[in-house]
């Protein structure tokens, strides 16, 4: 059954996934606090949780995904 859900189209178009991440992202001033320590103070940022380290992941990852969809991923994020 999975195999024809995989296959069935959308009514408007098939999905732009990264187009949605890249219009969904938002600016956070906690994961670049978190970026900014990973930067200046490798050994601290090993040390933290799994969950912060996942987390800041993620947020690099969409932020350099709505980077390439042109959005502005300056401070503020508009």
């Amino acid at each position: 059954m999975n195999e024809h859900l995989s296959q069935a189209g959308f009514l408007d178009g098939p999905r732009n996934k990264d187009q949605i991440r890249a219009d969904a992202w938002k600016w956070d001033e906690r994961m670049e606090a978190l970026a900014t320590l990973k930067e200046s103070q490798p050994e601290t940022f090993d040390h933290m949780g799994i969950t912060a380290r996942m987390s800041l992941g993620y947020y690099e990852n969409n932020k350099k995904n709505a980077a390439d969809h042109g959005r502005n991923v300056n401070k503020g994020g508009k």
